[in-house]
């Protein structure tokens, strides 16, 4: 449920940063709308939304001065019908002309009294208004356009309802149509500013909050859109122009109040403008490094390369100067096929023969040329070809010479430092084979040497320590002596046995055995050093035979060293693990330990002589790995050593055999 959590949660906070900054986008957009127009004056004055009393309000005063100006003007002409809507009781109104009432839908209206449920009353006798409400005159506060002034004698009288009732009337002139409008600006200004803007920021906000899920989910549009071919990222910038086009003349248009003929698309212009810009931004991001990666035509460029680099040096040469020779036939058309325009025009433009022959000596020219150097190259081309296979023999170790090259050649002096590379490299060569045969030869003289005079003094300690009037002191002495002797022993027989191997002496028996075997057995043997240890050896062998081919005394020894090597320099009280894993047709088996001292780095432990710990003092010669890797590389398998600071690795590899034993025997 969790790692599902965590899968969604990039998509959620990317969703909410979309939607978020789209909302912001769209309420700004409509705020600037209602700004533009408020000051235009052509919708109601946006700032009368949050009205408490509407009577209080710049629309309300706005429509007051306009029925007041049509009544007058109404009332003054004789034949003027009644411009209001007398079943709208929401205002009540009577005018008078002279002493005769014009238009009236109410006969309880009086000058110094309103009718229950109206406490506003607004009074014109022709020279000024006079604004009364809830009993209290405000004309100074509630400023109303006057009319403009006639012959005749107009009284108005206006009363507003307290709590207006509900009218429906599609005509202006209708009070009830004033209040809906109001209503239904604040439900815009609600519904569609406030709460989206509102919405808008929760939605930022969040996003911003889980920004490390935001950011997974760009690395994972980046991850889609690097698979996208660059030809169809480029062709895509066209319709992305033109929506960027769009949505800067949508935002002209808004902001100069005129109409935009484009339907839907204007008021999704400039998000779709904008979240496109953003694909791109996000995709240069994180995948500049390697935008051409997905190219149609790179790719082709690369398919042709590729086929190119199969095939030798000098025909590779041989087709680029077949292309370039190709690339001048455009050219060379263009004066074949001017010849006979310049004949055909020579008198119409004046044209001297000498221009004529000037080109056709230029075409001449150039042809030449191209079949001299298209000569050259394939010469250079094969030369090159020759000079690579000797220095690709050199490096493989056949130094066969570099190839004779005429002193004009362009490779000559290459030639001649490839001789010069591959004396040096023979003078080389000689000397470390000549000292590594002196070397080997001295350490198995030496090792030879030692044996006969090793076991004399083996065998006077063993005597000495028979003795039985020897003095303690001395007897001490003597066992020391006899330990050190037989280590000595041992050292001497491992250089031995090294020296064969390197100098490919070192008899082998390989034959099939079961490696799993070989293991619990070498475990076995080893079983009162491993409980002497204080170790922890943890064995997770496979029960099914594992059949591979060694010489099973030898591959004996590699184990023993090994779990040996991790039985005297592990952690105190740590865990040796013994692995054996089949892999599709190899068997790995690795020892895995940690070392009580901290590995070096950039060591071969496998060398001969070498130690993990320099300063160790324990006896040990540095030949337990070397040995190991002698033996397994003798055997046909292959060895290797890890370090990651105090932990030590060591696999030895062997290939499955189809092989059997004749009879199953004790290895």
């Amino acid at each position: 449920m969790d790692t599902k959590s965590k899968s969604i949660k990039p998509a959620v906070a990317f969703t909410a940063f979309v939607l978020g900054i789209s909302l912001l986008i769209y309420t700004a957009a409509a705020v600037v709308i209602i700004a533009v127009a408020s000051a235009g004056s052509a919708v109601i004055p946006w700032k009368d939304v949050f009205w408490t009393d509407y009577q209080t309000t710049d629309s309300f005063r706005s429509y007051l001065s306009d029925r007041l100006s049509v009544l007058v003007r109404s009332a003054a002409d004789p034949e003027g019908a009644d411009p209001m809507t007398p079943e709208d009781t929401n205002l009540l109104y009577v005018v008078t002309a002279g002493d005769a009432v014009r238009f009236a839908n109410t006969d309880e209206l009086r000058p110094n009294q309103l009718p229950e449920g109206y406490n506003f009353l607004l009074t014109y006798d022709g020279e000024s208004v006079r604004v009364y409400k809830d009993g209290r005159e405000i004309s100074d506060s509630f400023q109303v356009a006057l009319p403009a002034k006639t012959d005749a004698d107009v009284s108005v009288s206006l009363a507003a309802a307290e709590h207006p009732t509900g009218y429906s009337y599609d005509g202006y002139s209708s009070f009830s149509y004033l209040l809906d409008d109001l209503r239904q600006i604040r439900a815009f200004v609600i519904w569609l500013l406030i709460v989206p803007a509102l919405a808008g920021i929760a939605l930022t906000a969040w996003s911003i909050v889980w920004h490390r899920y935001k950011v997974r989910a760009d690395q994972a549009i980046a991850w889609f859109t690097g698979r996208v071919w660059l030809e169809f990222k480029l062709l895509l910038l066209i319709p992305f122009l033109w929506m960027c086009a769009l949505a800067f003349m949508c935002c002209l248009a808004v902001v100069t109040n005129q109409a935009l003929t484009y339907g839907v698309l204007r008021y999704a212009s400039v998000p779709m403008a904008l979240w496109w810009f953003y694909l791109y931004v996000n995709d240069i991001r994180y995948n500049f490094g390697h935008i051409t990666a997905r190219s149609l035509c790179a790719g082709l460029a690369g398919l042709l390369r590729r086929q190119l680099l199969r095939r030798p040096a000098a025909q590779r040469t041989e087709r680029r100067m077949i292309w370039q020779f190709a690339a001048c036939l455009p050219f060379f058309l263009f004066c074949a096929l001017s010849v006979p325009y310049l004949l055909n025009h020579w008198f119409a433009y004046g044209i001297r023969p000498i221009l004529l022959l000037l080109i056709c000596a230029a075409g001449v020219a150039l042809i030449a040329l191209q079949v001299w150097l298209m000569k050259e190259n394939k010469q250079s081309a094969a030369e090159l070809d020759d000079l690579l296979g000797r220095i690709e023999a050199a490096g493989a170790g056949r130094l066969e010479g570099a190839p004779p090259l005429p002193e004009e050649s362009d490779f000559h002096d290459a030639a001649e430092q490839l001789s010069h590379m591959e004396a040096g490299l023979r003078t080389a060569l000689d000397e470390r084979m000549r000292s590594e045969r002196m070397k080997v030869e001295l350490i198995t003289n030496v090792s030879h040497d030692l044996k006969t005079p090793l076991t004399s003094i083996i065998s006077y300690a063993e005597l000495l320590k028979q003795e039985d009037d020897l003095p303690e002191a001395a007897r001490d002495y003597v066992h020391i002596l006899s330990d050190k002797a037989k280590r000595l022993q041992t050292m001497v027989q491992d250089v031995f046995e090294v020296s064969k191997a390197t100098t490919g002496n070192l008899r082998v028996d390989v034959k099939p055995l079961d490696f799993a075997k070989l293991l619990r057995q070498t475990l076995a043997d080893m079983e009162e050093a491993i409980a002497d240890s204080g170790l922890s050896l943890k064995p997770r062998l496979p029960d099914a035979p594992v059949w591979i081919a060694a010489d099973g005394d030898r591959l004996y020894r590699v184990f023993q060293n090994l779990i040996g090597n991790a039985l005297k320099y592990s952690l105190p009280g740590s865990r040796v693990y013994l692995d054996l894993t089949v892999e599709g047709l190899q068997a790995t088996a690795m020892v895995r330990n940690t070392s009580r001292e901290e590995l070096p780095d950039g060591v071969d432990l496998t060398e001969r002589f070498v130690r993990g710990d320099e300063s160790r003092t324990d006896g040990g010669s540095g030949l337990g790995l070397s040995i190991a890797r002698t033996f397994t590389e003798a055997c046909g398998g292959a060895f290797s050593v890890q370090t990651q600071a105090d932990l030590f690795t060591a696999a030895v590899s062997f290939p499955l055999t189809m092989e059997r034993p004749p009879q199953e025997e004790t290895i």
